[in-house]
């Protein structure tokens, strides 16, 4: 007699390359797919966002505010906090703060709704991980310390793309960045050798 296999087990062996996207060499899933890919295999699961003592979908601490969510499939559910972070993955909270680096002084902006959703669905897709979905491309990837390049990098880069005719949007797009202020230092190297290439091409 055939054992009838676990939801992870299922569920982890799902070859998820095709829905797979990459933000400066880091790999995630889309909550979209990744709801999509769940449902087709399990019609009845559901997510719930969880909800603070005023029902809002959010909880707020000292070091920020973060989300909560439940993902049920079969009869197993799952729980998954995650912080509300900026673009370049710092901690948000509700009124602006700043921090020092040893590059200076550094702002991050107060939370909206938009940052919370964002968080929220973020969460659904990892919550999935832990049934086994995807789980692999999260394998050894962390954004939150991820070093970002300094005003003098961000300068090179700006008068290498002038001095070749090239478009910035290009360069972002490469990378998977909405500006150059978030690309990550340990692609500075390679954004140069791009420009390089794309001006020759």
């Amino acid at each position: 007699m055939e054992t009838k296999k676990t939801v992870f087990e299922t569920l982890s062996i799902i070859d998820v390359r095709n829905i797979t996207s990459s933000k400066q060499g880091q790999n995630y899933i889309s909550w979209s797919d990744c709801w999509d890919g769940i449902k087709k295999v399990y019609p009845k699961a559901r997510y719930e966002v969880l909800e603070n003592s005023e029902q809002l979908p959010y909880f707020e601490s000292t070091m920020g505010i973060f989300v909560k969510v439940e993902v049920t499939i079969e009869d197993e559910t799952q729980k998954m906090i995650m912080p509300v972070l900026d673009s370049i993955n710092k901690a948000m909270k509700t009124e602006q703060y700043s921090y020092t680096t040893k590059k200076g002084e550094r702002t991050v902006n107060a939370c909206t709704s938009f940052d919370i959703n964002t968080s929220i669905m973020r969460c659904v897709v990892k919550c999935c991980a832990l049934f086994g979905y995807g789980l692999n491309v999260y394998r050894g990837q962390d954004f939150a310390n991820m070093e970002l390049i300094d005003s003098s990098q961000i300068s090179e880069i700006s008068n290498l793309i002038a001095s070749k005719n090239l478009m910035l949007g290009e360069l972002n797009a490469q990378f998977g960045i909405n500006r150059l202020s978030e690309l990550a230092a340990f692609n500075f190297d390679a954004a140069l050798l791009w420009i390089e290439d794309a001006a020759t091409s």
